[in-house]
């Protein structure tokens, strides 16, 4: 059995509402062109995940009367760390919103959802439904499967980017009541906070679970997706454009503020998404120092190769 540390676990999914009916651009963008499963539907709604995800989703779509983030699941040990986290966040002067099973979500456990100040609403549950991997957990096949060739088909949910009122506030809440860690930060010539990457488990990939932004208090930035190294995010890249998928204004290139090499392009409804790869190896240990970006050095944070800032590139995806 692997070791089980308590809190916060993983990243579970993200959860959007589109302004689309029956969701057939979506599925149509989401399955067809970008190579996510889908794995179960109901009213409104679909559930999608990636081809290398155990779990029943990591991806929410809900149709809508206007575009914009939901909230974002996060999956803790059991259920008196659901309880646990209950008290610390209403302690901290938060709301707090419990949920039966199954009456949010399909497939997803008792849960609370709250929302981080200034910044987006949070869903903490401890059990989602687990069908396993597509390749099967007996001698299975690495390698994508035959119908999601031909599209970028990330391997799974890798962080969200958020925008916040008040980023520092934000981050003192997701340290001090979640114990999230900050991985990287960028500080304004005052000191002021003006980003942050945060991880709540050691990762190898991407350094991160959450990306703050400034911004409209719990605003979409974007939401990455992991891929193996960059030689799959070129090709992920040519296969985008090909489909005649908007390319944004960063990528393929070196994303320093994180370490990866990523990608970033936009759905038919506005949503930045990226494709990354590797990135700065984080663990929580005594001595973790996060790294500290200028905001002099905002462009050389955000693409290594031209260092030219894009700064429509900060604003989030749905305004």
């Amino acid at each position: 059995m692997a070791l089980k540390h308590r809190g916060i676990h993983r990243l579970g999914y993200v959860r959007l509402a589109l302004a689309d009916a029956r969701l057939r651009r979506a599925e149509d963008f989401y399955c067809g062109q970008f190579g996510l499963l889908e794995s179960r539907r109901g009213p409104g709604r679909l559930y999608l995940r990636c081809w290398h995800e155990p779990f029943a989703y990591s991806l929410v779509l809900e149709e809508a009367a206007d575009s914009r983030l939901v909230e974002i699941g996060f999956q803790v040990r059991d259920a008196a760390d659901v309880a646990r986290l209950a008290d610390a966040v209403a302690a901290a002067g938060v709301a707090v919103t419990p949920c039966a099973a199954g009456a949010e979500l399909e497939a997803l456990g008792e849960s609370i959802a709250f929302s981080v100040p200034g910044g987006p609403r949070l869903r903490l549950y401890a059990d989602m439904a687990q069908p396993g991997y597509v390749t099967g957990y007996d001698s299975p096949d690495w390698v994508t499967p035959r119908p999601l060739r031909g599209t970028p088909a990330p391997f799974f949910l890798n962080h969200a980017g958020v925008t916040v009122s008040d980023p520092q506030a934000a981050v003192d809440f997701l340290t001090r009541v979640l114990g999230f860690v900050v991985s990287e930060r960028i500080e304004a010539a005052d000191g002021r906070l003006l980003s942050a990457l945060l991880f709540r488990m050691s990762k190898e990939v991407g350094g991160q679970e959450l990306a703050l932004f400034p911004g409209p208090a719990g605003a979409l930035h974007h939401i990455a997706f992991t891929k193996e190294d960059p030689n799959d995010i070129l090709v992920a890249g040519m296969y985008l454009r090909e489909a005649g998928v908007d390319i944004d204004r960063y990528g393929p290139t070196r994303q320093s503020y994180g370490k990866t090499f990523s990608l970033h392009c936009r759905d038919p409804f506005g949503a930045r998404l990226e494709l990354c790869a590797g990135g700065r190896v984080t663990e929580v240990h005594s001595e973790f120092e996060p790294v500290v970006w200028d905001e002099a050095e905002l462009g050389k944070a955000l693409s290594w190769y031209d260092r030219d800032l894009q700064t429509d590139f900060l604003a989030p995806s749905f305004v």
